[in-house]
């Protein structure tokens, strides 16, 4: 309640009672001169409180002005503003109070930017992908492995729809299911154009205060996990089968001779019952052979081996084979050449594996012919089998390694293959360190060369 802008009440209650005074003393006799006095007085009076109101005004608007600045400079993120007032200030209290709520407000915001350092560091190094979806399923959280599992190529997905980066109605489908219904589901996604890549994606509810629940999506690749399960799922199928068919045999011709012991054609079966039964064993031969190779398990003899020889040695066994099959079985291998490291009887069986199967799928009239090669470094040294046979589908390539996998069922079953001869190949080549190469037209024929080292080893 103030009479005059910067006047304040007691200071016009002041002036009121001096210039009523003023007025009382000039009525009497004599009194002029005194009231006049005091009339002087009450306006000097009224003039130094309005200057010192005005000045007060204009220290208080001062003040606000400072405040109004700092709590805008707060608001735009510079906590590190402060307020300071005279002491003589009536808001001098308050700037005390402002500063320490911003020094309490410093505190918490480094705190919370060290949780959110640790948590980006967490999410950025974590192999399994996390994406955090609000209600309207808008990205507002991924992570680094997310973006490579989902092929994301976009540079800031947050804030996009999830269709936008990730074009799959099904994952789509999946997520509104878990924010719709508040349930947890696990779906499987992968590329439009690769089959052989899956992400397993679980999805769980996200309670949120604002909005409505969201959802946090968990990806991690099980691709390899799902193709481990699937070779032994073959793996388990293709013994059964390769068993089988032994077994009916053997049992069929056996149940035969029991009923009629004296049946004329007792010799032949027999031989057929023999053959199954070394069929068999040779099955379980290369099976444990495999698995003692795939564990470290089989010893090593490591020690200098003469290839030249070893190769030699092969040719002479297997010739009469392909003798009888009309092939040509030609050995170009130079009379020396660098001595590779490793066992000698698992190189042997390694070639023996390739020239065999060289002989097996190569028609009438055909020819195999080895040779060698020497890297420029004289660190490795090659042997190249390379026949004129069916050759292999391009499709195939890739899977011929496989166990019981064949190009043509019905030729290696034919000749008394088990389909584990090149799953063999392959495990001894790496045991040994080297590589093998392949190379084939449909039609033309096939070539395999095996890289050997010549650098001394004493140990796997």
């Amino acid at each position: 309640m103030n009479g005059a802008p910067g006047l304040p009440y007691w200071g016009i209650l002041g002036v009121l009672v001096l210039t009523t005074a003023a007025a009382a003393v000039m009525r009497l006799a004599h009194g002029v001169i005194e009231g006049g006095i005091l009339l002087a007085i009450a306006w000097a009076w009224g003039i130094g409180q309005l200057r010192a109101g005005k000045l007060r005004a204009t220290l208080l608007q001062d003040s606000v002005v400072q405040l109004t600045e700092t709590v805008d400079r707060w608001a735009a993120g510079d906590l590190e503003a402060r307020v300071y007032l005279d002491q003589e200030d009536p808001l001098d209290s308050l700037a005390h109070g402002m500063n320490r709520v911003a020094e309490v407000l410093m505190e918490r915001t480094r705190d919370l930017g060290q949780d959110k350092e640790r948590l980006e560091t967490i999410l950025s190094s974590m192999a399994n992908g996390i994406i955090i979806f609000s209600h309207s399923l808008t990205v507002m959280l991924i992570n680094q492995a997310a973006s490579r599992l989902f092929e994301i190529q976009e540079p800031n997905p947050q804030g996009r729809y999830i269709l936008e980066i990730i074009r799959d109605t099904g994952l789509t489908d999946a997520i509104e299911t878990v924010t719709s219904q508040g349930v947890t589901v696990t779906t499987d996604w992968s590329p439009a154009e690769n089959d052989n890549v899956v992400v397993e994606c679980t999805i769980a509810p996200l309670y949120q205060p604002m909005g409505g629940p969201g959802a946090v999506l968990v990806a991690r690749d099980v691709s390899s996990q799902r193709q481990v399960n699937r070779l032994r799922q073959d793996f388990v199928a293709n013994v059964s089968h390769e068993l089988q068919t032994p077994l009916t045999v053997i049992k069929g011709f056996t149940e035969t001779l029991l009923d009629d012991p004296d049946f004329e054609r007792q010799p032949r079966f027999l031989e057929l019952i023999n053959e199954e039964a070394n069929r068999m064993s040779r099955l379980v031969d290369d099976l444990l052979a495999l698995s003692r190779l795939e564990h470290h398990s089989l010893p090593v003899r490591w020690q200098a081996v003469d290839v030249t020889l070893l190769v030699k040695g092969i040719v002479t066994k297997l010739t009469g084979r392909a003798a009888e099959q009309g092939l040509g079985l030609v050995n170009q291998l130079p009379a020396h050449l660098p001595v590779v490291w490793g066992d000698p009887d698992l190189l042997s069986e390694l070639l023996m594996n390739l020239i065999a199967n060289a002989i097996q799928y190569t028609p009438e009239g055909g020819r195999v012919t080895l040779d060698s090669l020497v890297d420029p470094a004289g660190e490795m040294v090659a042997i190249r089998v390379a026949d004129t046979g069916i050759g292999i589908p391009q499709s195939d390539l890739s899977r011929i390694f496989e166990r019981f996998y064949r190009v043509d069922r019905a030729r290696s079953r034919a000749s008394g293959g088990t389909g584990l001869g090149l799953a063999i190949v392959k495990h001894i080549i790496e045991l040994h360190h080297g590589r093998i190469e392949v190379k084939s037209t449909v039609g033309q024929g096939s070539e395999f060369t095996v890289w050997l080292s010549t650098r001394e080893r004493r140990e796997a």
